[in-house]
């Protein structure tokens, strides 16, 4: 098997999926030690599902099976109540892609950058005239570049 360079954007998932598997299974030992096993079993558990996942997501990287959608951002939804933001639309290779985003903090603005990184397996459904694409592994964004507009 050829070895391959994982992306950033994926490494650190990878990297946080195994920090939040060992953190569970020490904080589970800690529990079993001082209580008993039926107080510690959530933490076993959770240690269990995020090192299979982060172990499945360094098998997607290392084997290749991932794309990569880049396109600009041309509108931020956001939710009523609370106005966090909920999906963003952007325009990849001339067509329209509206992205439901998880756990975003930092969301790119409008005219930013922005590039997804999906299994290549991950269906993009039809949705109102335009893409939807409802997961993807990793993000990254970057502000658009000065000097390209500061030269035209």
């Amino acid at each position: 098997m050829e070895r391959t360079q994982i992306p950033m954007p994926l490494q650190a998932q990878i990297l946080m999926r195994l920090a939040l598997a060992a953190c569970s299974l020490i904080a589970g030992n800690v529990l079993l030690v001082f209580f008993t096993m039926t107080i510690a079993a959530p933490l076993f558990l959770l240690s269990l599902l995020a090192a299979v996942s982060g172990g499945h997501l360094y098998l997607v990287a290392a084997q290749g099976h991932y794309l990569c959608l880049t396109g600009i951002v041309v509108r931020v939804e956001r939710t009523m109540a609370l106005r966090r933001p909920k999906a963003i639309l952007m325009e990849a290779e001339g067509t329209a892609l509206r992205v439901v985003l998880r756990n975003r903090h930092k969301i790119p603005a409008e005219g930013h950058q922005i590039t997804f990184y999906i299994q290549d397996s991950t269906p993009i459904y039809e949705w109102k005239g335009m893409h939807l694409l409802g997961s993807y592994l990793a993000v990254t964004d970057r502000p658009p570049d000065k000097s390209a507009s500061s030269k035209s």
